[in-house]
């Protein structure tokens, strides 16, 4: 009679164990390179880098800063350097029974003044007056809330005279109420 063959169940469960050991090793170490390969990026110095060569004795040879040349973030003149001021109107609409008028001002002003002049067909309609306020690296006026009651129906057009330090601009848009 023909013996059977019998299969060590101890050799399979060390097999399965020692695969299973291997693939988690693995899984570890993409996990562990892949995390502190991230913070070397976020860790790179962004202006000056300090290069210093230590002796064997640890005492340092030279050290150095080496200087990145500067980045020019855009083409164009510093428009605080401008003789004339500008912006641009950000949003004009009405909420609420308001006219809403939002202005930005392309130069960095601390002080002055916004004048708003609304006219349909060549008439005033309304004008009003506001003070600037300074932004990181531009301003703004402090925005005109006007009731539309007064106003009418159409088209109308934005004019405001920014007003700062001797300098002067205009700014002008349209609106539909």
């Amino acid at each position: 009679m023909a013996q059977k063959q019998k299969k060590n169940k101890k050799w399979n469960l060390w097999l399965i164990l020692v695969i299973l050991f291997v693939v988690a090793v693995v899984v570890v170490y993409f996990i562990w390179n892949s995390s502190f390969k991230g913070e070397e990026d976020e860790l790179e110095p962004s202006d000056n880098t300090w290069i210093e060569n230590k002796n064997d004795d640890g005492g340092d040879s030279e050290s150095e800063i080496v200087e990145k040349p500067k980045v020019v973030q855009y083409d164009g003149d510093d428009p605080n350097t401008l003789d004339e001021l500008s912006g641009v109107v950000t949003y004009a609409g009405v909420v609420e029974d308001k006219l809403m008028i939002r202005i930005n001002i392309d130069q960095y002003l601390e002080v002055g003044e916004c004048t708003l002049i609304l006219t349909r067909n060549g008439e005033n309609i309304y004008s009003s007056s506001t003070g600037i306020v300074s932004n990181v690296t531009t301003a703004t006026c402090e925005g005109f809330d006007v009731p539309v009651a007064g106003l009418g129906q159409g088209n109308m057009e934005i004019e405001i005279n920014i007003t700062s330090n001797g300098k002067s601009g205009l700014i002008r848009s349209e609106v539909s109420i």
